[in-house]
């Protein structure tokens, strides 16, 4: 039987709803495939789970409206209108949600330059916390207290951050104070010894131990020792434990605040 003749057959609305049938299957299909390589092309970069989710699933809509709309103009329908509707529509909903748009620009942008990743500590606008979860319009901190502090995006693009995580290592400074009946190259020594037999304190760079400055009630010797980020309060408090110790052992007295009364006689 000629083809020509089982086309006759089939009557126009049929082939109508059978190219709009494969139009949309179309679509489907090249809509998953678009979200999965674009999910697959940014997960080689630094940018956030999260945001290559949501660039894929922009992919995905954006490859399936222009499937109905192609769907529709197989049906007969007049697309021209329907895509000048969609358009003031989107401008309408864009002008309302300037905000919004705005903070999830600027999660894009925070996704893409790699300013700080999920587990990062970060400082913003005197709160310091670590990253708990970077969302599209917000990024979620965890304080050294427990407490959850929402950040919008368009926030922190606007102000200055500090990322304490940037770098596998950081810097822990104090000051010692010892009193001045005591000898401070003494005082030195006996602090070099206590960083020496830490094994979190780096030797490279090497620790800084010197007087820093004379104070009220005593001589100050300024500590500055470089450990790995885990350590930083630890290290700190280990030290500062380690040290009043040897302070103790070797009779090196730490000065409290002492006053000189004088009376006068008439």
């Amino acid at each position: 039987m000629p083809l020509d003749y089982l086309h006759s057959l089939i009557p126009s609305n049929i082939e109508s709803i059978f190219m709009v049938i494969l139009i949309l299957v179309f679509g489907l299909f090249l809509g998953s495939m678009a979200n999965r390589a674009v999910n697959l092309a940014l997960s080689r970069t630094k940018l956030e789970g999260l945001a290559a989710a949501f660039l894929g699933r922009a992919a995905r809509i954006a490859i399936y409206v222009v499937a109905v709309i192609s769907a529709l103009g197989t049906l007969g329908v007049d697309t021209t209108s329907l895509i000048a509707a969609l358009g003031a529509a989107g401008l309408a909903v864009g002008l309302a949600l300037r905000d919004t748009l705005s903070n999830l620009a600027a999660g894009l942008i925070l996704a893409f330059n790699g300013a700080f990743r999920q587990g990062d500590t970060i400082e913003v606008n005197s709160v310091i916390g670590t990253v708990m979860e970077i969302d599209l319009l917000t990024t979620e901190l965890k304080t050294p207290d427990a407490k959850k502090v929402l950040i919008p995006n368009g926030s922190l693009m606007q102000s200055s951050l500090i990322n304490y995580s940037a770098y596998p290592s950081r810097r822990i400074d104090f000051l010692v104070g010892i009193s001045y009946d005591d000898d401070i190259g003494k005082a030195e020594r006996i602090i070099r010894e206590v960083i020496d037999q830490q094994n979190f304190c780096l030797k490279d760079p090497g620790p800084v131990v010197g007087a820093d400055n004379l104070g009220d009630f005593g001589q100050n010797v300024l500590v500055r020792v470089w450990v790995d980020n885990d350590f930083v309060i630890t290290g700190k408090m280990t030290l500062l434990k380690e040290i009043k110790r040897a302070f103790d052992r070797e009779k090196i007295t730490i000065p409290f605040p002492r006053y000189e009364v004088s009376t006068l006689q008439p």
